[in-house]
């Protein structure tokens, strides 16, 4: 009984991102009033805009409460609020471990995973970009018009012209692209 306790934990802290923080500050280059995060906040109300961040691991950030809105992976520091964008406030965070979904790939780059490829047609069960699973709307909260038009995109970055079906997968409260089927015609 005391083994598999201990089995269950080291499993369960093992799937959990561990060691990252992330703290904002009020002005760039560091200063200012400063808000540090370990953990997982889904509501945050700061009496300041992020002029500056320094990350430690990877970190989604969204500019409403519950991951939703625009939201950007943040991985190392940023020292002023260009890459945040001059507008951007953070009103939730989620520590990512590696699995934890792709945000925006950058240009040219194909997806990978399992799939399974026909004459016409390739399926992917779980599609990701590099070793992180394709999330449905990098960009926010998934609506059935965003995660469309993420999984063309995929298809388009697989040399397809088109998702013909695709499902969502939740998980961790973060949603994933799912059983899409790219086609050529």
């Amino acid at each position: 009984m005391k083994l598999a306790a201990l089995l269950l934990a080291t499993a369960t802290v093992g799937s959990m991102p561990s060691g990252g923080s992330l703290t904002l500050y009020a002005e760039p280059f560091y200063h200012g009033n400063i808000a540090r995060f370990a953990a997982d906040e889904g509501d945050i109300r700061l009496d300041f805009r992020p002029a500056s961040v320094k990350a430690t691991g990877r970190w989604l950030a969204c500019s409403e409460p519950r991951f939703k809105g625009r939201c950007i992976e943040l991985e190392n520091d940023y020292p002023v609020n260009a890459a945040l964008g001059i507008n951007f406030n953070i009103r939730s965070l989620r520590a990512l471990n590696s699995g934890g979904g792709a945000a925006l790939p950058p240009p040219g780059m194909v997806p990978g995973g399992p799939s399974l490829a026909g004459i016409n047609a390739r399926f992917y069960p779980a599609p990701a970009y590099g070793s992180e699973r394709a999330l449905a709307c990098p960009n926010g909260a998934p609506d059935a018009k965003c995660a469309k038009r993420t999984a063309e995109d995929l298809c388009r970055r697989a040399s397809y012209r088109a998702a013909a079906h695709f499902t969502l997968q939740s998980e961790r409260g973060l949603y994933y692209l799912a059983d899409v089927l790219c086609t050529k015609p």
